[in-house]
């Protein structure tokens, strides 16, 4: 039992000791863009994502070639125009690739839902998924590039123009990082399927079972799940980052290794472009790698990113007190009405309860969530009256207010009566069954803990709410205390029978090993 306690104990101090390093934040003044690896990139808040975060942007609006990543525009484009459960028989064509190509598995003549498509397309980068959704919803590839096209321009795309569905190198196929952005802000926040298009690229793994056999999809994006370990590589760099929601790689001669991630914290969304890394030299693909760009784990445009979100979330990180707060206008003081105060009440049974709030509490979060906090400071208490009947005693507990922001709790605290409030004499409901009233002396002092009226749900027992849990939880722990003590009584009891049978035995030993030695023969 003591080596049980002991190493419980020590296992406490560790995850303490642990728990201050397990999560590292970048330290926003030392972020160097220079030491990126990609030379096309930008960092944008999906809310402006026209504009480069503090300015964190290269080569931004020159035109690229965006392999893969165009399956964004094809997948939001489906979404729109497509119905997820849809049947869609694939074609030779969308089936007609060389070895070397990303692919879904997709064999001519197999029928899938367009939803197992979109995962395909999305997941693994499935070329043939591609062209299958594209002649499933336009006819033809050709008639769905017009569609994609058409949405850039709707959505701001002004640098770019589309050819292929799949983003194979193409010399009229190209955009630009920030039209990228604007892309990948639209189809998480502004389309009308955004929430689909979330689900389908924040997935790590999705089996494709509505068509001839089950096709398990693992997504390229490491930032959402381990590339497991093979003979290139036996032990793959893990870039798992918790706050990733997506969303698309790319990897083309033309283009290199890209990478469109996005990331979200405190309801924060950032997201970051990176083109351009392991590109080839020069027009002639065949001319080899640049020596200085390879990336043998495949790791530099993930840990970019990361880079880039860490940077962010720290740069944005802001730290207010219960003070400041007050100062932007929150609420700290509310009314309540004592319905059976004392006839010679000097404010009429008012009461102002007060949050029970240190001004130096302190509040941490995002930048932007703090900027839209200021704005709607005065609405965002919610208090909530649990005691309302004299007699009340100043400082006595008389409900709990909550601070809320879109549904995420800021600060919560008891509501403290700021005075004391006497009894006099109300109207009660005497019969919940008759709903007949009558009118009840309710004398008492302010520092009473005894009402005589039924508001506790509990057909006149007269108890208050919050002595009635005391009363019930006491005995239970009173119960749980004396089985703790039983039990620890009978442990030290077990053990001290067990001590004194080690004792007799070895009295018992030390006695046989004298009468053998008596019993040996003297010479």
């Amino acid at each position: 039992m003591k080596r049980i306690l002991a190493s419980l104990f020590v296992l406490l101090l560790v995850f303490c000791a642990v728990l201050p390093f397990s999560a590292p934040i970048a330290d926003a003044d030392s972020f160097n863009k220079d030491s990126l690896y990609e030379p096309y990139f930008i960092l944008v808040n999906a809310d402006t994502p026209s504009v480069a975060y503090n300015g964190i942007e290269g080569e931004a609006d020159k035109q690229v070639a965006p392999a893969s990543t165009t399956k964004i525009l094809t997948c939001i484009v489906a979404l729109e125009r497509g119905n997820l459960d849809d049947m869609v028989t694939v074609s030779e064509k969308a089936t007609n690739f060389s070895k070397g190509n990303s692919l879904m598995g997709l064999e001519a003549g197999d029928t899938y839902s367009l939803r197992d498509l979109l995962y395909g397309m999305m997941l693994p980068s499935g070329n043939d998924a591609a062209i299958a959704i594209a002649e499933h919803i336009a006819g033809s590839t050709a008639a769905y590039a017009d569609l994609m096209n058409e949405k850039a321009k709707e959505i701001g795309m002004t640098h770019s123009h589309f050819v292929t569905v799949h983003g194979k190198d193409n010399s009229d196929h190209y955009t630009t990082v920030r039209d990228m952005a604007i892309l990948t802000a639209y189809a998480l926040k502004t389309s009308p399927k955004s929430a689909e298009f979330r689900a389908i690229v924040g997935t790590a793994t999705y089996t494709a079972s509505s068509g001839p056999r089950a096709i398990e999809l693992v997504n390229s994006n490491r930032m959402l799940i381990d590339t497991p370990a093979s003979d290139d590589l036996p032990n793959p760099i893990s870039c798992l980052y918790p706050d990733a929601i997506g969303v698309k790689t790319g990897d083309t001669n033309a283009a290199g290794k890209c990478l469109i991630a996005a990331a979200e914290r405190d309801g924060v969304t950032m997201i970051a472009v990176l083109f351009g890394g392991t590109k080839k030299e020069g027009d002639d693909y065949n001319d080899g790698w640049k020596p200085a760009q390879k990336d043998k784990y495949n790791v530099k445009r993930f840990q970019d990113a990361i880079a880039l979100f860490e940077y962010a979330f720290s740069d944005m990180m802001r730290t207010v007190t219960v003070a400041d707060l007050i100062g932007y206008g929150m609420r700290m003081e509310f009314e309540v009405e004592i319905t059976n105060a004392s006839a010679e009440d000097s404010q009429g049974g008012k009461l102002i309860a007060k949050a029970d709030l240190a001004q130096d509490t302190t509040l941490t979060m995002m930048q932007p969530a703090l900027e839209e906090l200021k704005k709607v400071i005065g609405t965002i208490a919610n208090p909530s009256f649990t005691n309302v009947y004299a007699p009340i005693g100043e400082g006595a507990v008389v409900g709990t207010v909550t601070y809320m922001l879109n549904g995420q709790l800021l600060l919560n605290a008891n509501l403290l009566a700021t005075r004391s409030v006497k009894e006099g004499t109300a109207q009660v409901d005497v019969s919940q069954q008759t709903s007949e009233s009558a009118i009840v002396d309710l004398i008492g002092d302010a520092n009473a803990t005894i009402v005589t009226e039924d508001r506790t749900g509990d057909g006149g027992c007269g108890v208050p709410q919050n002595v009635r849990w005391v009363l019930i939880v006491l005995p239970i722990i009173f119960v749980l205390l004396v089985i703790c003590v039983t039990l620890f009584l009978f442990y030290l009891n077990a053990e001290a029978k067990r001590r004194k049978k080690a004792a007799k035995r070895r009295a018992a030993q030390k006695r046989a090993r004298e009468r053998e030695y008596d019993d040996l023969p003297r010479r």
